[in-house]
C-alpha cells in the first residue's frame, strides 16, 4: 500500500514525532539527548521554523514546529534524523535503521489545538512514571514554560502568552494546565503511535 502523502502547508503547525527501530533506546544517555537537541536547532535555522514544544524520551521524540515552507518540512527532518542517526551509528557501532520508519507528521488545523498537543507533549515522562512533574525533566520544553528556564531551542506557543499578563501568573497556570489529568490522552496516544 503506497504511503499517504504529507500534507505540506506554508506556516503549517506540525506534530512530528518517531521512535527507536524495534522500540529500540534512540537515546542512551545525556550527550545524545544533547546532540539530537543541537542537530534540532541546526535544522531550525536552516528552514526557519519555531519549535513549540518538544520530549525526547529515550526511545522516541515528541516536537510541535511551525515550518516557514511547506516543502522544507521533509529537509528538515532528513538533517535532524539522518545527522542523528550517522551520530549514533558510530558512537555506538550500530548497524542497521535507527529509526523506526518514516517520521510521523500530521498536520494540528485548530488553533485550540496548539496548547493541548504541547500538554500531551511534555506529560510523555510523567505517563512513563519517569518524573511526578513535568518540569523536572530535563529533555523537554515543559521547564521553559513551566519554570521560566532559557531554552534557546524554544518559540513560545502563540497561547501561552494570553495565560496571564504578569510572567510568574503565566508559569504557575501553565503549571496547573500541565497538572491536571486528561481524560483521552490515552485514545490520543494510541492513535498517533498507531502501526
Amino acid at each position: 500500500m503506497p504511503r499517504k502523502p504529507r500534507e505540506l502547508v506554508n506556516e503549517g503547525i506540525y506534530h512530528l514525532f518517531n521512535r527507536g527501530n524495534d522500540r529500540r533506546n534512540l537515546f542512551q544517555e545525556a550527550p545524545d539527548f544533547h546532540h539530537f537537541l543541537s542537530l534540532l536547532l541546526q535544522a531550525a535555522k536552516k528552514y526557519p521554523s519555531e519549535i513549540f514544544h518538544y520530549c525526547l524520551m529515550t526511545n522516541h521524540f515528541h516536537l510541535l514546529v511551525r515550518i516557514a515552507r511547506g516543502e522544507d518540512l521533509p529537509p528538515f527532518m532528513h538533517l535532524v534524523q539522518l545527522g542523528y542517526a550517522r551520530y549514533f551509528k558510530k558512537k555506538y557501532g550500530f548497524v542497521g535503521h535507527v529509526f523506526q520508519e518514516r517520521f510521523r507528521s500530521p498536520r494540528i488545523p485548530e488553533e485550540s489545538y496548539y496548547l493541548q498537543c504541547g500538554r500531551y507533549i511534555e506529560r510523555n515522562p510523567v505517563s512513563a512514571r519517569l518524573v511526578k512533574d513535568p518540569w523536572d525533566y530535563p529533555y523537554s520544553s515543559a521547564p521553559f514554560y513551566a519554570s521560566g528556564e532559557t531554552d534557546p531551542l524554544v518559540t513560545p506557543n502563540l497561547y501561552y502568552e494570553g495565560m496571564a499578563t504578569d510572567s510568574e501568573e503565566r508559569r504557575r497556570r501553565y503549571r496547573e494546565f500541565l497538572s491536571a489529568e486528561e481524560p483521552y490522552a490515552g485514545m490520543i496516544d494510541k492513535a498517533l503511535v498507531k502501526v
